[in-house]
């Protein structure tokens, strides 16, 4: 835990001072050099992942999980996302009944760590809807997580009290000025709102945090320092919290809607082995949003949480459902199932986990 901050530091003050983390956001820009070379970089990832999450074999441990879409109601303007609420899309609402078929699949498929995510619809995803459901999951042997509109910390204390044992909250960016511009309308608007987030969280007990940012809407190195001084701050702010990373690229977007910046392939692998060398032993996780070679790739290199089989719609565990049925928020470029994945995961010399340490 840091013991350095100052005790009046918010978020905020923060993600904006180039001073919290610095030793951190030192090592980032040194990976981000493009004159050092990617390929020692990508080692040196490698054997530091190897060492903080040893496996029986040559890699590492490698934990398996799935998210579970429950609606894709939202209020929010988003510019850049297939849920914001102008978007002509058929919605759906999944009942608690719904849901818990949803899990049940993916308990067959051997999941037992799932996140919930939902649209941010107040009216129908309140907290008794999501604590009711996170008690029906938990039931089943799954610890889940949420990824849900940021909530009071009465909230997410009635959440944790119901089985939630992680937090995804995304800023999508930290820069204020591109916030504003790509959230014009909605609870979303807020940007302190969204910032302070985890720390409501972890206040509620809630000690698992995922953050990330949009890669494409803002400068991504600046982006990557900013979220690395967040980081900082609630590992300082909090004993036991534990931060991990994702770094998600825009796949598709509403119509109109073109990301002002590009992030290749190899410039994202950096950004990852940037973070692993920053935090050694951060969870670094990477969704079916990227192509089979892509993940398998950084799969080698640092990654340590992997979805596999996912559905980005509601209800799209179902058999008989057809992709993106129920309006998906981007669409699935890894198409491999939880069995196919761990298969070639096992291959590879990895261990697979279905479930947290």
């Amino acid at each position: 835990m840091r013991t350095d901050l100052p005790a009046t530091l918010t978020a905020r003050d923060a993600v904006h001072n180039a001073a919290c983390g610095d030793a951190e956001a030192a090592r980032i820009e040194q990976c981000l050099d493009p004159a050092v070379p990617l390929g020692e970089l990508c080692r040196q990832a490698a054997e530091a992942t190897r060492q903080r999450f040893p496996g029986a074999g040559p890699q590492w441990r490698m934990l398996l999980y799935a998210p579970l879409y429950l609606s894709n109601y939202c209020l929010n303007h988003c510019l850049y996302c297939g849920f914001r609420a102008p978007q002509a899309i058929q919605r759906k609402h999944l009942s608690v009944s719904e849901a818990v078929r949803q899990v049940e699949i993916l308990v067959g498929r051997g999941l037992r760590h799932i996140l919930l995510v939902a649209g941010d619809s107040p009216r129908l995803g309140t907290p008794t809807y999501f604590a009711q459901i996170l008690r029906e999951t938990a039931a089943r042997g799954v610890r889940p997580a949420i990824e849900i509109a940021p909530q009071p910390t009465e909230s997410y204390a009635d959440l944790a009290a119901a089985g939630a044992c992680g937090l995804t909250l995304f800023q999508e960016t930290y820069d204020e000025a591109c916030y504003a511009h790509y959230h014009p309308r909605g609870t979303k608007a807020s940007y302190a709102w969204r910032l302070e987030g985890p720390e409501r969280a972890a206040a509620a007990g809630i000690r698992r945090l995922g953050l990330g940012f949009l890669l494409g809407l803002a400068e991504p190195r600046q982006e990557l320092l900013a979220m690395a001084r967040h980081a900082v701050y609630l590992e300082g702010r909090f004993a036991g919290c534990s931060v991990g990373f994702s770094l998600p690229r825009i796949r598709e977007a509403p119509q109109g809607f073109i990301a002002p910046y590009t992030v290749d392939d190899d410039l994202l692998v950096r950004m990852y082995a940037a973070l692993r060398l920053a935090f050694p032993g951060a969870t670094l996780v990477l969704s079916t949003r990227e192509h089979p070679e892509l993940r398998n790739r950084l799969a080698k290199i640092c990654i340590t949480q992997m979805s596999a089989g996912s559905s980005t719609s509601p209800g799209g565990y179902d058999a008989d459902a057809a992709p993106g049925t129920w309006g998906q928020q981007f669409p699935v470029c890894d198409p491999r199932g939880p069995a196919d994945m761990a298969g070639w995961l096992q291959g590879e010399g990895f261990d697979v986990a279905w479930e947290l340490a």
